[in-house]
């Protein structure tokens, strides 16, 4: 066999290693990253686009970062359940030597020099773990299911919410240029007003490529009638949240407590799967005597009451868990009650108003004095209906956050 000639390769690898500087990666993200900016355009130049409320949600399900953070936690946790079984692969290692004096390597290297083989090693983990395992990862999966759950009620909740303000101040502006007020000049010369609402929308969406609006028609109207029984019970998920957290508690009291009994290790080694040992022998191995079964067993007393302090650390902690639980149970059904309240004292106020404004609009007047009168009422009242519509906006987010958007 001829001469390999490592020199080259490692002189090959030494000046890739060089090129590849820090100073350089950072040099070409830089410029990459003020490229970026360079291109990014102000709100007033970008395209003006309307979509509906569907649409708005599929683009922030696809687009939003914090959702896409809560959707790969669970891709992260499906993965690590999986690591449970694939640990119970066995695991297959290449060695590869060369050996050789210094003063040969501008010889042809022989056969001598040069040897490898394949392992393979079959590792099961402590049988009392395997359970604990399994389970705790099939619990991390479907907590962050939940959360992902949960992460979409938050980001509807905040959507709604800011579309339903966006209306909201537009119907008020449309009201304010019946009678336009005269305002001072440092209230009028404002820069760029929507901008903010701009950024809002676009990263609750999680696209900056336009400006976005919902297309009001679209956009879902909480009935209080549809939630108002639904507040004497907690929903579903906001039970499971509370159970997730107990049962994590009770889980580390779990684990700590396994470290009493003996742990009981079986592995299979078969060193010698495949070897070449420079032309002595070669071949592959797969003989009884050639693969051996390693058993043990192990158990260490807790004489320095370490392993006791910490589960009586981890009861204490669950009993504790249980107590705050309740507690915010306790505070979680004051907070539906109060809701409960304000919602139907708004909406029995509403309904009045509206009684009230429809009667005003209907009825004659008897001079041009009282029409006066009638009309600067009527828009009094209904400002007071937008300034009360826009306090009960963050009920209604209370609302989607704790039982969906119905």
């Amino acid at each position: 066999m001829q001469r390999m000639k490592f020199a080259p390769a490692l002189l090959v690898c030494l000046l890739a290693l060089q090129s590849c500087s820090l100073q350089e990666h950072l040099d070409k993200t830089t410029s990459r990253l003020e490229a970026q900016f360079s291109e990014i355009k102000n709100w007033e130049q970008l395209p003006l686009r309307t979509i509906s409320w569907s649409q708005a949600v599929a683009m922030m399900k696809r687009n939003n970062i914090e959702y896409i953070r809560t959707q790969k936690a669970i891709d992260k946790a499906e993965r690590s359940e999986m690591s449970v079984y694939t640990d119970l692969i066995p695991g297959v290692t290449y060695y590869g030597y060369f050996n050789s004096a210094l003063s040969e390597l501008t010889q042809s290297i022989n056969n001598n020099e040069i040897s490898h083989q394949i392992n393979v090693n079959f590792y099961l983990p402590s049988l009392t773990q395997v359970p604990y395992r399994v389970y705790s990862s099939k619990a991390q999966t479907f907590a962050a299911i939940k959360a992902l759950e949960g992460k979409e009620r938050e980001l509807i909740a905040k959507l709604y919410t800011f579309q339903r303000k966006h209306d909201l101040d537009a119907r008020q502006k449309e009201l304010e240029s019946r009678t336009p007020e005269e305002k001072p000049d440092y209230l009028r010369k404002t820069i760029n007003p929507d901008a903010a609402r701009w950024q809002e929308i676009a990263s609750l969406l999680g696209d900056y490529s336009a400006r976005w609006q919902i297309l009001p028609t679209s956009v879902p109207r909480l009935r209080w009638s549809e939630y108002r029984d639904l507040t004497d019970r907690m929903d579903a998920l906001i039970v499971c949240q509370y159970a997730l957290q107990l049962e994590q508690a009770r889980m580390r009291q779990y684990s700590i407590a396994l470290n009493f009994l003996p742990t009981v290790n079986t592995s299979l080694y078969s060193p010698q799967l495949f070897s070449s040992t420079g032309g002595t022998y070669s071949g592959t191995f797969l003989d009884m005597d050639d693969t051996k079964l390693n058993m043990s067993i192990s158990y260490s007393l807790d004489t320095k009451l370490n392993n006791w302090n910490n589960y009586c650390d981890s009861k204490e902690a669950y009993e504790l868990q249980q107590r705050e639980t309740y507690a915010r149970m306790v505070e979680h059904k004051q907070k539906l009650r109060m809701l409960k309240a304000s919602m139907d004292e708004y909406v029995t106020w509403r309904d009045f108003m509206h009684k009230r404004i429809e009667h005003l609009r209907t009825a004659p007047a008897a001079n041009a004095a009282e029409f006066l009168e009638n009309e600067t009422t009527l828009q009094s009242m209904q400002k007071e209906l937008l300034s009360q519509e826009a306090s009960a906006i963050e009920s209604e987010s209370a609302l989607i956050l704790q039982y969906g958007l119905r």
